[in-house]
């Protein structure tokens, strides 16, 4: 878990020196759901344990950056539930790394349009931000998804 802790600790040191510029991607929310989807050989932790962190990682954020406190934590907390809703109600067949890598770009684009959604910028401001925020993103989603298809290439 400390591994997460330090991720969320670059994810905010990373907000800090982009500041005015873009939003950084969520570093800290597909780490979690990288975790929580590990084959249950890999995995050390419960699947709920990781809903609770992502709450209180989105708490701790709200309270560092945001004017409203809970939103990070509202929508960390139902977007990593739903991603392993999805991703437990899927055939075992089904549970891939395309969709691994659905459920990360899925989470980033949907965390930064309910982001976008309660910014008190001008809609032009929002809509760069979220532009820039999503370019980034996707290396991020592409690293991501290129280690878990590391560990998911072990477990089948």
């Amino acid at each position: 878990m400390i591994y997460v802790l330090i991720l969320w600790l670059v994810q905010d040191l990373l907000q800090v020196m982009l500041m005015g510029f873009c939003l950084v991607p969520e570093i800290f929310l597909l780490s979690l759901l990288f975790l929580a989807l590990l084959p249950s050989s890999e995995r050390k932790y419960d699947e709920r344990l990781f809903i609770v962190i992502a709450f209180a990682g989105g708490l701790l954020w709200d309270l560092r950056w945001t004017n409203l406190p809970g939103l990070t934590a509202a929508i960390n907390g139902f977007l990593l539930a739903a991603a392993i809703l999805v991703w437990y109600k899927m055939p075992a067949q089904g549970r891939s790394v395309t969709l691994f890598s659905g459920l990360c770009g899925a989470m980033q684009v949907l965390s930064g349009l309910i982001h976008c959604f309660f910014w008190t910028v001008s809609s032009g401001v929002a809509a760069r931000l979220f532009i820039v925020q999503q370019l980034l993103g996707i290396p991020l989603i592409i690293f991501v998804t290129f280690i878990y298809w590391k560990v998911w290439e072990k477990h089948v």
